[in-house]
This record gives structure tokens, C-alpha cells and sequence, in this order.
């Protein structure tokens, strides 16, 4: 039997990542500009960050040395996840160039060497899929599970997997053809809006897709129905708040277009003014949502897309502890 991870591992790890998020917040602006240059996009410069920190706090704990400065050793980081990124923009390519011919079922299986020459680029690859799509042409195509091992691993149907399968494969082969990803579906955003503000948590459970994802960077990752219909996930704490406060009374969704994407701010009522205070990115899949992004606690994002769009920003944080004291009577949200 696999090994399990107990709840001493799980809290201990909590632990440690929330006490390294504290000690290295004073240098995220700094990570943020660095990242920003780089990759010259405010979505691919957050998710270099969110990478950038998961490595450092990785390496922090497998290191026999201790890193004198913290600053340096981040932005050395990240300029290497950067550059190896860029490395792998050939190979990529090829796969891309290649992707349309699918090996027959008869078809000679790839060797070791062959497969472990393409998983390096899987990563980059399947960021134009749909969750669901992505972990299923990963499991099925790249570490060639069967059909039944890989509805086993995402907790879905084979039906579910077989269908994901051939959106997946015909989406990459549009790609090779040139074609753009698809825009998501304002229609199925501005729904989305809708049940928020009706406060309809099922509803909203109901418009994901079997499969799909919610990601709230640095604090919160829940893929599949099985994390996101939990009683205090995302959906809850996002609708009926924190301590029981209807969020829903407190903040305002409002779909705006940052640089030709659909996308959601919310806006908290602060004093006599509306504020940005947060921003969700979509992918949707036909009528559903197929991964949604939050990026709650990506202040340099959340400004940039809030004085990008002329809009009042609000008070936003890097960590939960301080966006909890908001709250708090006398707090940011919660003047006296």
C-alpha cells in the first residue's frame, strides 16, 4: 500500500510555508518587478513568482547551507526557471510542429530515452489545454496510463477521460495549425457573476465543469468537484466569507476586459468608494468554467490590472494574516 500523508506531515508543511511566506514578503515587490521585466506579461510574470517560491521554500529545506541573502537567492531563482523556460522554447516547438500525428495504437512504443526527451516540455505544452484536458493528454500520452488508471487518478469517469482526451488532442493540433486559445465565454462569466451575487454557492459549483480547477495563488489549489464542493472551499469562504460575513453584501463582481480578456474585478466598498481589491481569471469549456484563477493575494497583478482599467485599487496583501485583519473591527474594511 502507497504511503499516505498523515496530518502531522500536512500541518508541519502549513506550517513552514506560511511562516516562509511571512519572512520573505518585504522582498515580493522586488520579485514582482524582476519577474514583470522578464517576462514582459502580467499573467506569466505571477506565475513565475508563485514557481520562483515554490522552488526557494523546496530548496531552503533540501540545502546544507543557509542562504545569506534572501533577496539574491529568490531573483537567482527565478531568472534560472526563466532562462530554462526560454531553453525549452525549441523543443516545444517541435513537439508543436509535430503534435498532429498521433502514433497508431499499433505503433512502436516510445524508449525511456525518447520519453524522457519530451516530458521536460510537457509542462510548457499543456498550459493551452483545460485542466481536465492537460492532467488527462499528461497521464494518458506522456506517462502512458491506460484509459482507466489516469479516471482513476483524476477521480473521473473513463467516459469523462475519453472525452477530455479528444478535446485535448484536437485543441493542441489547432495550435500547431496556429490557431489562438479560444477567449472565454463572457456569457458563461457574466452567469458566474450572477449566481455570486444571488449568493447561490450550488449554482455556482454547478457552472464547473467535472474536472476543473480553482486556484487561488500561494494560498489554496483545489482541482476536481471533489476539492471544490468540500463545505469550507473556495465556493463557501468565497460567498459566505469570513466569520460568517455575507460576501456577497461587501463585494461587487463586475466583468471588465483587460487587454482583450474577459475577466472579473472585485470591488469592495471602502469609506464612500468602490476599490479593486481582487481580480479572477476564466477558462471555460463549452457552457462551463474550467479553471478559474484568483488572485486575491497577487497585489502587483491586481494593480496593474485595476490602474490599467482606471479603477480605484484597494488595500490588497501577499498573505491571508494581513487580509484577515481587514476584516477586523478598525481594520482596513472594517473602519470604526
Amino acid at each position: 500500500m502507497a504511503s499516505e500523508f498523515t496530518d502531522q506531515m500536512h500541518d508541519g508543511a502549513r506550517a513552514a510555508w506560511v511562516q516562509f511566506i511571512a519572512a520573505i514578503e518585504p522582498l515580493r515587490p522586488a520579485l514582482a518587478r524582476f519577474c514583470r521585466r522578464l517576462t514582459g506579461n502580467v499573467w506569466d510574470a505571477e506565475d513565475l513568482i508563485h514557481d520562483t517560491l515554490l522552488r526557494g521554500f523546496g530548496l531552503l529545506g533540501s540545502v546544507h547551507y543557509q542562504p545569506h541573502n534572501p533577496q539574491a537567492y529568490l531573483l537567482r531563482i527565478a531568472a534560472n526557471l526563466w532562462i530554462d523556460r526560454q531553453r525549452r522554447r525549441l523543443l516545444e516547438e517541435t513537439i508543436l510542429a509535430d503534435v498532429a500525428v498521433r502514433p497508431s495504437a499499433s505503433a512502436t512504443r516510445p524508449t525511456q530515452e525518447a520519453a524522457a526527451d519530451v516530458r521536460p516540455a510537457g509542462a510548457v505544452l499543456l498550459r493551452y489545454l483545460a485542466p481536465q484536458e492537460r492532467a488527462a493528454v499528461l497521464l494518458k500520452d506522456v506517462f502512458d496510463m491506460s484509459v482507466d488508471e489516469t479516471a482513476s487518478v483524476l477521480g473521473a469517469t473513463s467516459g469523462a477521460v475519453k472525452a477530455a482526451l479528444h478535446r485535448g488532442r484536437a485543441r493542441l493540433v489547432d495550435i500547431a495549425r496556429g490557431a489562438e486559445r479560444p477567449t472565454p465565454s463572457t456569457a458563461v462569466i457574466d452567469r458566474f457573476v450572477a449566481l455570486y451575487h444571488a449568493r447561490d454557492v450550488e449554482g455556482l459549483v454547478a457552472l464547473m465543469l467535472d474536472g476543473a480547477a480553482v486556484e487561488m495563488t500561494g494560498v489554496n489549489n483545489e482541482f476536481g468537484s471533489e476539492g471544490y464542493t468540500r463545505p469550507h472551499g473556495w465556493f463557501f469562504h468565497t460567498v459566505i466569507g469570513i466569520g460568517g460575513m455575507d460576501a456577497a453584501r461587501v463585494h461587487r463582481w463586475e466583468r471588465r476586459a483587460f487587454l482583450g480578456e474577459p475577466l472579473v474585478v472585485q470591488l469592495t466598498r471602502i469609506g464612500e468608494r468602490e476599490q479593486v481589491t481582487s481580480v479572477l481569471r476564466f477558462e471555460t469549456e463549452g457552457e462551463k468554467v474550467a479553471r478559474l484563477r484568483c488572485y486575491t493575494f497577487c497585489p502587483d497583478a491586481v494593480r496593474e490590472v485595476g490602474e490599467t482599467l482606471g479603477l480605484d485599487v484597494g488595500p490588497v496583501f501577499y498573505s491571508f494574516p494581513p487580509f484577515e485583519a481587514a476584516w477586523a473591527p478598525g481594520g482596513a474594511f472594517m473602519p470604526n
